[in-house]
């Protein structure tokens, strides 16, 4: 059994289709349960500067959810969560959100630093002013993992795409920025708190990898890290769900037994 854990609809400013055309899309390739996490983000992408209509949209994902369920094949599963972004940036704010009724699962991202634009938004004009912003994600990463408003850190390593356009392929690894992660991983393992193996990476003809990248998962799993869910960060039809079977197979070359899947904010585990 297949599972998506991060695949986004019109509801995100980002993405292409409705979460009904996304859902058969996944189905199509072998899913069963998907959970639609749609952007919340605390800043605008654009700018950097906090939203405060960021969460208007929750109508909307509720309304289009249900709309997607009744329109679904009856062994499809179909769960409402968000990618809640810069939950550092504002904690009360991000605290909030998370306990709205009605999420079934909330992925903890980070798409910008603070009063700084999205990393797509940004240009990176050498090696030294890529290394420099990795190592301040990372920093801020440290922050997020201390909180208790999301359930699994997505996309760990997220700055790897945007360099890579502007031809500057900085990686983050436990060779670069080690220390750091383990810390991390201990955070969110201490709290009950996972990670996201994120398929996007495989789509990608110059990154050929899950973000985070293989080895840095394997090091999860060795601190003893359980809690890991598949997302394809899927924005059109054409992607849905693409290189989730093939991150299943990756996450049992890793030493994983389980994925993890969340109901109403609660993880639970299937074999694989």
């Amino acid at each position: 059994m297949l599972t998506d854990f991060h695949i986004h609809s019109i509801c995100s400013d980002d993405a292409h289709d409705t979460m009904a055309d996304m859902a058969l899309a996944s189905y199509g390739r072998g899913v069963r349960i998907m959970c639609f996490t749609d952007h919340v983000d605390l800043d605008d992408y654009r700018t950097g500067r906090p939203d405060p209509n960021c969460f208007d949209i929750w109508p909307d994902i509720r309304r289009s959810c249900a709309e997607a369920k009744a329109a679904a094949p009856g062994d499809l599963e179909i769960l409402c969560g968000i990618e809640l972004g810069q939950a550092n940036h504002d904690v009360p704010r991000a605290e909030a959100i998370a306990n709205t009724e009605g999420l079934d699962f909330v992925i903890g991202s980070l798409h910008n630093l603070r009063g700084t634009p999205d990393f797509s938004v940004l240009r990176y004009i050498s090696y030294g002013d890529c290394k420099h912003y990795l190592s301040l994600y990372v920093q801020e990463l440290l922050e997020l993992s201390q909180l208790d408003c999301f359930d699994v850190m997505a996309h760990i390593g997220y700055t790897r795409r945007y360099m890579l356009r502007d031809g500057f392929d900085i990686p983050l690894t436990m060779k670069n920025h080690g220390d750091e992660l383990e810390t991390i991983f201990k955070n969110l393992i201490s709290k009950g708190k996972g990670i996201e193996m994120n398929c996007s990476g495989l789509r990608s003809a110059g990154i050929h990898n899950t973000i985070p990248v293989m080895s840095v998962i394997k090091r999860y799993r060795e601190l003893g890290g359980e809690i890991i869910t598949v997302g394809s960060d899927a924005h059109c039809v054409a992607d849905a769900s693409v290189g989730i079977e093939r991150g299943f197979e990756l996450l049992r070359e890793a030493g994983f037994e389980y994925v993890t899947v969340y109901r109403k904010r609660r993880p639970e585990f299937i074999k694989i």
